[in-house]
């Protein structure tokens, strides 16, 4: 029986590393099962009996990579938050590159950073209306998707950037400009 789970476990990395090397080229509309399969060395048979589509390995690979992003999150709102959540978040996102450039990227799903945001926008936005209680919800919101969108912006060239600089310097660029941004806002009204 443990051979079976190596080669399950074999074939379907083996066929996620390809649909990723595929999606860095054309968006997922454009990669057939035939494709997939020759460019992975694996016969169509095989690739049915693990998915059903391009798109539900693509949606396995997304949700595999919120999940573990969602317990990073779940371990920093449940403890006493002193874990390095940027860090965590950032070294995640470091480990899962190749990931990250697909699902984020130009040919990955258009619902991935919705779902991210979805993810962390409440928890912030009731954490910022604790600390300043003068400002309406939508105000906060506003500067959420200002700093939300920017970080994804910035993330994304990070993730390009191969050479770039580590997750935990990152780390410390992006927690300096979120900071300035809150300072912004208590000089804002």
């Amino acid at each position: 029986m443990e051979n079976l789970d190596t080669r399950v476990q074999f074939t379907r990395t083996t066929l996620k590393n390809t649909i990723l090397h595929l999606l860095l080229e054309k968006p997922i509309s454009k990669i057939s099962v035939k494709e997939l399969c020759t460019k992975a060395g694996l016969n169509r048979g095989t690739f049915y009996l693990h998915y059903s589509s391009p798109e539900e390995l693509l949606n396995e690979i997304q949700y595999d990579f919120l999940k573990e992003n969602q317990t990073i999150f779940e371990n920093y709102w449940n403890q006493e938050r002193d874990v390095d959540i940027m860090t965590e978040i950032f070294d995640c996102i470091s480990r899962n590159r190749d990931v990250c450039k697909v699902i984020m990227g130009n040919n990955g799903n258009l619902y991935f950073m919705d779902n991210i945001k979805e993810m962390m926008r409440d928890r912030i936005l009731t954490e910022w209306q604790k600390e300043f209680p003068n400002y309406n919800r939508n105000d906060l919101t506003f500067l959420f998707e200002f700093i939300f969108t920017g970080s994804m912006r910035l993330i994304l060239d990070w993730i390009d950037d191969d050479q770039g600089i580590s997750a935990s310097e990152f780390t410390k660029r992006l927690e300096r400009l979120g900071h300035h941004c809150l300072l912004a806002l208590r000089e804002f009204k």
